[in-house]
């Protein structure tokens, strides 16, 4: 593999030698440290994760979690913030072993494009600092953790897999066979990701051996295949033994959901910053290689148009699992800046050099001025739930318009803070992920149990209210109208808003906490029917 000279020293004034190293290390720490400064600095999905994980670990001694949950033992190919938790949850807050998680993962991220990019570079250089900018992309922005640690994960399983190629094919069967095991219980997205890139690298190199003939490459390929065996059975008990990993949807999405896709490896930055550090680095890298002052890593380069390909074609949703669509571009520009090779006079140039500190530095701020404004509303959530009586339960009401799926209301990124009242209060919340977690609704509970979905709107709750709740048609059904007859089996409710509405005119609500978010009710109880109350 040919590639530029790279000078020891890039720039950085008195550090010489090990100023790309040290300034690499100093950042890792800073991604590290940003989730633990705002523990709930990752909302929409994160807090329902943090809310199931502490649930599974709290269950045994806390009896009011008990009255609202149970453990279903399953396989579960998306544990990966559970298996961390484990050695932490019995001393440390919940808050804190997530934040840890979350921290580990940006690391993981970063790290594994350090190591890939290091492959073809003399010295670690400022170049390895780019991709710093696409970690605060849309899977982050949604709370995707498992998803991303597990990106992580397989990341370095590539770099791992081309840096073995010398070892004994048996150790090498042995210890990916162990590593993809891991990947596949951490989640699913990561395992098939590692398994589709080095799927890749091998048909590839198949092609680059072709005289050895083809009994010598199938030999080799069904030797390297072997790893992803244990959990391909996994993954058919998943898909056949237990109706599969959420509710079996498959559709690709409108045109312009997958266009906004490609603005998804930053934008969980606040706005302008996403779409113009966005414009920068894709400027950035058509210069240099257009103008032939950087190389692309022969080894990375398949793997590429390999990703190329899979964002193209990702649909939507596939077998019940959302967001497809914008979970992976970061992944396929991540692995561009790790495999592309810039010449030494290019690191050289201050002007380089500047724009690249400019780009990472403006990303790790308005990715952390984001978390900020998300640990501060969701701290307020936290404290305003621990006003409401322990035990009971919450039922997650917002202020936006179910006819219009694409019109994101202002308070989407706090869409299920209410789940931290699993964790201050031991209650009840419908929406917790159920299908695809250990964690399931209590026998007393099961009507108003709906694995995923949204806040139930207004309007659904006035019709509601003197509904009678009826039995779900089938178990996780999504379709089910847990919400009917709500005074009588919820115990608080939580409105998020996006302007000053209220659910004041309701009647039979008494607030507890009121933000420019949201308003904590607590549900003043009707008269009971036939004699039986909550």
């Amino acid at each position: 593999m040919s590639t530029f000279p790279v000078s020891e020293n890039t720039g950085l004034p008195g550090l010489r030698r090990y100023a790309g190293l040290l300034t690499v290390l100093t950042m890792g720490v800073v991604v590290f440290a940003l989730p633990l400064v705002f523990p709930l600095g990752i909302a929409r999905d994160y807090p329902n994760h943090l809310a199931r994980v502490f649930i599974q670990y709290s269950l045994g001694g806390d009896a009011l979690l008990a009255e609202n949950y149970v453990l279903e033992w399953r396989l579960i190919p998306d544990l990966a913030m559970d298996l961390f938790a484990a050695p932490f949850m019995g001393w440390l807050s919940p808050y804190v072993v997530g934040a840890l998680f979350n921290g580990l993962t940006l690391l993981l991220l970063f790290s594994a494009a350090v190591a890939l990019q290091r492959r073809g570079a003399a010295a670690i250089n400022l170049w390895a600092l780019l991709p710093l900018a696409l970690l605060f992309n849309e899977a982050l922005r949604w709370g995707f953790m498992n998803f991303l640690f597990a990106v992580g994960l397989a990341l370095w399983a590539v770099y791992f897999w081309l840096m073995s190629e010398t070892w004994s094919w048996r150790r090498r069967l042995a210890v990916f066979a162990c590593a993809q095991t891991v990947l596949f219980f951490a989640h699913l997205l990561g395992f098939l990701l590692c398994g589709y890139l080095i799927l890749c690298l091998e048909l590839l190199r198949i092609w680059r051996r072709r005289d050895l003939g083809l009994r010598e490459n199938l030999l080799t390929f069904i030797r390297h295949m072997m790893q992803f065996a244990l959990p391909l059975v996994f993954f058919a008990y998943v898909l056949f033994g237990q109706a599969g990993v959420g509710d079996s949807q498959t559709f690709y999405g409108p045109l312009g959901a997958k266009a906004l896709a490609f603005l998804s490896p930053t934008s969980a930055q606040v706005v302008p910053a996403g779409p113009l550090v966005l414009l920068v680095i894709l400027v950035l890298l058509y210069g240099l290689l257009r103008r032939g002052e950087a190389r692309l890593d022969s080894d990375l380069k398949p793997l590429l148009w390999a990703m190329a390909g899979l964002v193209i074609a990702m649909p939507n949703m596939a077998l019940g699992i959302w967001g497809l669509d914008f979970r992976f571009p970061f992944v396929g520009l991540l692995l561009l800046v790790a495999a592309v090779q810039p010449a030494a006079s290019v690191l050289a140039s201050r002007l380089v050099q500047v724009l690249l500190l400019s780009v990472v530095g403006t990303s790790l701020l308005a990715g952390g001025l984001q978390m900020a404004r998300n640990d501060a509303v969701q701290q307020e959530v936290r404290q305003a739930l621990m006003k409401a009586t322990p035990g009971g339960a919450l039922l997650v009401a917002g202020d936006y318009d179910p006819a219009c799926p694409g019109c994101s209301p202002a308070w989407i990124d706090f869409v299920h803070s209410g789940s931290l009242a699993a964790i201050e209060r031991g209650m009840f919340v419908p929406l917790l992920f159920t299908a695809t977690s250990l964690v399931e609704a209590a026998p007393a509970r099961a009507a108003l149990d709906v694995p995923q979905g949204w806040p139930v709107p207004r309007q659904a709750l006035e019709q509601g209210r003197d509904r009678v709740l009826a039995d779900p048609a089938g178990r996780h059904d999504p379709a089910h109208a847990y919400w009917n007859d709500w005074p009588r089996h919820f115990d608080y409710l939580l409105w998020l808003r996006s302007s000053t509405a209220t659910l004041d005119e309701l009647g039979g609500l008494e607030r507890v906490a009121t933000s420019e978010v949201f308003i904590l009710y607590r549900i003043i109880a009707p008269l009971p029917r036939g004699g039986s109350g909550r």
